[in-house]
């Protein structure tokens, strides 16, 4: 069970150079110096399939790189462990914990959380969470632990502009090996004025089709496929 993050297994793919990030800078520039300054726990939030989960993989790489002890914990998985996982986790140089907000509303996880929050930050080491939801929504159930969060740096992650997501849904038909003509994306862009998570989950439908049926998706034959 502790195979998932214990010890911090190098991810080559994901990483901060292949990180389309040009509307979040700020943000980015923020995890890369984050052994640099006295701050030391950052919050991102925002939608989903907007990079959350490749930003900490890419903070492990590049600081493990330097010789930096890491953990990464994805609380999606949580119920595949109790809330002791959480013990010495102030042993680390920096800890990285994606979706926390899976935990809000749970009150022994949240005791818990605080806890090791509060050994972290008294150790002087170093916490980066992500969540789906804003700290300033009302649902977390212990009020010390939203405040402790609030500590530090909180960034919401922006939507990328249309250039990123057009090389982000070519990466992805790379990836995938989606048998898909290379004017589809644009067409999708100019077309339906979607969030990422949307245009993906359309990309996904008709990579799967493309691949079910061994045709090459061209935008004539999209009407066939997806619903505009």
């Amino acid at each position: 069970m502790n195979q998932l993050i214990l010890p911090y297994q190098k991810n080559i793919k994901h990483t901060f150079k292949n990180l389309y990030s040009d509307s979040n800078n700020i943000l980015i520039d923020s995890v890369k110096n984050i052994f640099l300054d006295d701050n030391n726990q950052i919050y991102l939030w925002g939608d989903k399939n907007l990079g959350k989960s490749h930003i900490l993989y890419a903070a492990c790489n590049h600081f493990s790189d330097i010789k930096k002890k890491c953990v990464y914990l994805p609380l999606k998985d949580y119920d595949l462990f109790n809330t002791d996982i959480l013990d010495g986790f102030e042993n680390y140089d920096l800890v990285c914990i994606d979706d926390i907000d899976i935990i809000y509303g749970k009150s022994d996880w949240e005791y818990s959380f605080f806890k090791m929050l509060n050994n972290i930050l008294e150790n002087s080491k170093k916490i980066i969470c992500t969540s789906s939801r804003s700290l300033a929504l009302e649902n977390i159930i212990l009020k010390d632990l939203h405040s402790r969060l609030s500590w530090g740096l909180v960034f919401m992650i922006n939507q990328p502009n249309d250039t990123i997501k057009e090389n982000i849904l070519n990466k992805i038909i790379a990836e995938k090996e989606y048998n898909i003509s290379d004017d589809v994306c644009s067409y999708l862009l100019k077309h339906n004025n979607r969030k990422l998570s949307d245009l993906l989950d359309m990309l996904h439908k008709i990579g799967s089709y493309s691949l079910s049926n061994n045709k090459k998706v061209h935008v004539k034959t999209l009407s066939n496929i997806i619903d505009f």
